[in-house]
């Protein structure tokens, strides 16, 4: 990660290249930040207001050069003072500083000011999530003339006038926020790397690195084929059976060795881990195929929460399952019509091998279950294209069985201000999943509600523990142009909504 955030609690510094101000639209004519810049610039200021209609609203920026140091004022609109908060000004941040960056400035100066409230942690949390995230540009591809056109800022200076208790309050939340963005780094560069350089080998590298790093607090277990076979794991082998790579079950074990006090309850995160999805003999078109290699984008997310938590000291056993393999057509490949046997001894009828998702999540929840007795369990996968007609690209669809969880859950995303909706699990819809000559079908006879029964599907094999099915189709992967601390492509959407509900709630 390139970039730092230095505290600056005795003044201006003197290298700022430029510098960031937020004004409220409610307060345009007598804003605080408007009074502090020197008088030349409010003259340049309110003339460039009025040509440009600046209102304050959120996400409107305009610029003033300067002749001195700052070389330039960035004025960020922050929209009605009565609906700010601290995850909104991490976003608008952002977006100003991607601004910043257009500019090839170096050195940033950013003003505390009233509106951020006290609370020192949380602000440092927020302004380092914003400066790291908005740092973020997947180059790793990109030739020695083509980085070297890309810009990233050196350092940021907040100023505030603190005393050395909340001085260190801030510092560990920018600590904590840095951690956080070096997991949401781990989570987008997995995503963002082609199935040329990503396999389900790779993912086992990525688990047993973090496992090293983590000071005994992450073990690492790893199923090959042969044991997945001798456990009756027939769906998630079935999916795994036309491509040239072995498939590995990947199962990783955090225990926190330094707890005292160690909680009963226990929670099991299962990320979709298919590393490109072809669609198998129900072969997809070439447009829906393309970005197939983000099909792993849950189980990126598992690495990425636990890459984190190998640095946290929490007082829950945590479990995490990535069933990794490709979906891929060869003389091998499971056919439409096969029948395969999940672990929990149900029989699907695979009627479509581009519905492959739901069969790989059907055994590792069933793991989840059987083997390591998880009280709560999360999966979190891009398993349907319904959940993106719904939803649109920026929704997590969550569905689950037990309503203060799904609530819990819900509270957790709105406080990191990841955007979530509920779908309810409408059992009657479980009627298209039924089989004629198996216990189920992988895809219904019904049209429409394609993300509500695919998590049917999934429900039927979690019989005790507390259930929640997240489906980022659509908010694993931006193809618009970035947007607060998501940028264009990979998102990692879910690290900071999961290690919050791990933290705050479980």
């Amino acid at each position: 990660m390139i970039g730092k955030i230095t505290i600056c609690t005795r003044g201006l510094p003197n290298d700022g290249e430029a510098q960031v101000k937020f004004i409220f639209k409610d307060f345009l004519k007598d804003d605080q930040a408007i009074k502090t810049l020197p008088e030349k610039i409010i003259q340049k200021l309110q003339k460039r207001i009025s040509k440009h209609n600046f209102l304050g609203n959120k996400n409107e920026i305009i610029t003033i050069e300067n002749d001195s140091s700052p070389e330039e004022f960035f004025l960020s609109g922050a929209g009605k003072k009565s609906e700010f908060s601290l995850t909104l000004f991490r976003d608008l941040l952002a977006d100003v500083l991607r601004a910043v960056v257009a500019k090839k400035y170096n050195k940033v100066d950013l003003l505390y000011f009233n509106e951020l409230g006290t609370n020192y942690f949380e602000i440092g949390k927020n302004l380092s999530l914003s400066f790291y995230l908005a740092n973020y540009d997947f180059d790793k591809f990109k030739g020695t003339e083509a980085k070297k056109k890309i810009h990233r800022i050196e350092e940021l200076n907040f100023i505030v006038g603190i005393d050395e208790k909340n001085k260190n309050r801030l510092e560990e939340g920018i600590s904590l926020g840095k951690l956080i963005a070096e997991g949401i780094y781990l989570a987008r560069n997995l995503i963002n790397e082609p199935a040329s350089h990503v396999h389900p080998a790779t993912l086992v590298e990525q688990a047993f690195k973090i496992e090293k790093e983590s000071k005994g607090k992450i073990k690492v277990e790893i199923l090959d084929k042969d044991e997945c076979r001798r456990l009756g794991m027939g769906a998630f082998l079935g999916v795994a059976e036309g491509s040239d790579k072995e498939p590995k079950f990947i199962i990783l074990t955090y225990k926190n060795p330094k707890s005292k006090i160690q909680s009963s309850k226990s929670l099991c995160i299962v990320g979709k881990s298919i590393t490109f999805d072809s669609g198998g003999l129900s072969l997809k078109p070439s447009s829906g195929m393309k970005d197939m290699k983000i099909d792993m984008a849950g189980g990126a997310t598992v690495l990425a929460v636990f890459q984190i938590l190998s640095s946290l000291d929490l007082n829950h056993e945590i479990y995490g399952i990535l069933p990794a393999c490709e979906n891929m057509p060869s003389g091998r490949a499971i056919k439409p019509g096969d029948i395969v046997t999940a672990l929990n001894g149900k029989t699907i009828e695979v009627l479509n091998t581009d519905a492959e998702g739901r069969l790989a999540l059907a055994d590792a929840l069933s793991y989840a279950e059987k083997y390591l007795k998880a009280d709560y369990v999360i999966d979190i996968a891009t398993l349907t294209g319904a959940c993106r007609v719904a939803l649109g690209a920026d929704i997590t669809a969550v569905i689950g069985n037990d309503r203060k969880f799904i609530n819990d859950f819900i509270d957790s995303a709105k406080a990191e201000n990841e955007q979530i909706w509920e779908l309810p699990l409408y059992k009657h819809y479980l009627d298209h999943m039924k089989g004629e000559i198996t216990d189920l079908k992988n895809v219904g006879q019904g049209k429409g509600a394609g993300t509500i029964t695919a998590a049917l599907f999934l429900s039927e094999f979690v019989e005790k523990s507390k259930w929640l099915h997240l489906d980022i189709a659509g908010s694993s992967f931006r193809t618009e142009k970035s947007k607060g601390i998501i940028g264009k492509g990979a998102t990692g959407w879910g690290v900071l909504t999961i290690l919050k509900f791990l933290t705050d709630y479980l």
